[in-house]
């Protein structure tokens, strides 16, 4: 039996249970490789329930090791982090333990995947062929929440920080690693605004979506709009309140609309909801596709985001019309006003939404040219050749 190249995947965060996007994209590169290669997982957990995770026979993983970093830990790496120049987040995974633990395995490895620019030191000094999937340009992220943040005091001095040292940071990966991969062309532009040297050391691939789970159900029987997300993050939180702030009352105004936010939120967050009218906020569920089918439409009202909107590509997928913000639609080729609707403005959205709702042909014919969209351009496979290809051409060593 031939034995199969071994490639290390080193993770900020335990890719199980697969939710979320960072998961997820991560996940579905390493079970696309995992056809051709061995692949040895060293992760970082932040919860102790990570260590104990049963982890499904899914076959992506040879082996899997885990070390628990606490949060404690990492607050104090931050707060050094302010002093010592370091980009925050790379500072809050720092740690010498899981250092140890990459050292020792990467020495029977023949090729190496880091996740996100949080785990690039890690690989830094070893000889061996490496690519770094970076998913977004996250300085493009921290420019955009500088440029219309209402915060004062540490948080604004956080934001003004961190975008200047990522940048500087997210450079000096793509000049370290083989390869590093961004999701889209926006991305890829904002960081080699003027190609240059490393510009095909940077490859892009998109985001898939799996089509058999998010399965196609067009409906027209309510006049609730969704929005999908994980309300931890400062993007979707922003969105949802800014839905639920701006256009909310306009739609009340036109009648008995709701909008449901489905994804788990932070109690402390609820609060900024308790004065909107019409909103519904679900928390964590059991099923996405269930809490979502049925609905008129979906928004993806994103002001913050970098990179590709998973949501959107869900939304379609489950045939729900949509309608994105211009920076939510970054990155997505479909066609405004065939495959999508475009809305940026309060007053936008509102007409959308009403044109959708009168109008049951229009919205039928948006959710049917979604549906077939994702299906011919966002299929995983199709979305993760080229970084196959990224792996086949790489100089490996030969196997023992």
């Amino acid at each position: 039996m031939i034995n199969k190249q071994k490639i290390l995947v080193v993770t900020p965060r335990f890719p199980y249970p697969v939710i979320g996007g960072d998961r997820l994209r991560i996940y579905q590169i390493c079970k696309y490789l995992s056809s051709k290669y061995d692949l040895h997982l060293v992760s970082i957990c932040e919860q102790k329930e990570d260590l104990d995770y049963q982890v499904p026979d899914d076959k992506v993983f040879t082996s899997i090791d885990r070390y628990y970093l606490p949060k404690w830990k990492s607050y104090l790496k931050t707060a050094w982090g302010v002093l010592n120049f370091s980009p925050l987040q790379v500072a809050y995974y720092k740690s010498a333990g899981f250092k140890k633990l990459v050292d020792k395995h990467i020495k029977s490895a023949d090729l190496a995947l880091c996740h996100l620019v949080r785990t690039a030191k890690y690989i830094e000094g070893h000889d061996i062929p490496k690519v770094l999937e970076m998913t977004d340009a996250i300085s493009m992220n921290y420019d955009r929440v500088a440029k219309i943040s209402k915060t004062s005091g540490i948080m604004n001095f956080i934001y003004s920080v961190e975008r200047k040292r990522l940048r500087a940071f997210e450079l000096g990966c793509i000049d370290n690693f083989d390869y590093s991969v961004l999701v889209s062309d926006i991305d890829k532009s904002y960081l080699l605004p003027n190609g240059g040297a490393n510009k095909d050391k940077v490859i892009v691939s998109s985001n898939g979506v799996d089509t058999d789970f998010l399965s196609y159900d067009f409906s027209h029987n309510s006049k609730t709009i969704i929005f999908i997300g994980n309300l931890y993050s400062v993007q979707n939180l922003d969105a949802a309140v800014w839905f639920a702030e701006h256009v909310m009352p306009l739609l009340l105004s036109k009648g008995n609309y709701k909008f449901k936010v489905i994804g788990r939120i932070k109690e402390k967050d609820r609060v900024k909801f308790k004065n909107f009218k019409g909103v519904e906020l679900t928390g964590a569920v059991d099923s996405i596709p269930c809490e979502a089918r049925g609905s008129l439409a979906a928004v993806c009202p994103v002001r913050l985001a970098a990179g590709v909107q998973n949501k959107i590509l869900e939304y379609m997928s489950l045939g729900v019309p949509t309608i994105t913000s211009s920076i939510g639609l970054e990155g997505i080729n479909a066609q405004p006003g065939k495959e999508l609707l475009v809305a940026n403005k309060p007053e936008e959205y509102v007409a959308e939404i009403e044109k959708l709702y009168f109008d049951e042909p229009f919205s039928e014919g948006i959710s049917i040219a979604a549906r077939s969209f994702v299906e011919s351009e966002h299929s995983w496979d199709s979305q993760l050749s080229n970084i196959g290809d990224v792996f086949n051409s790489l100089e490996i060593k030969p196997v023992k």
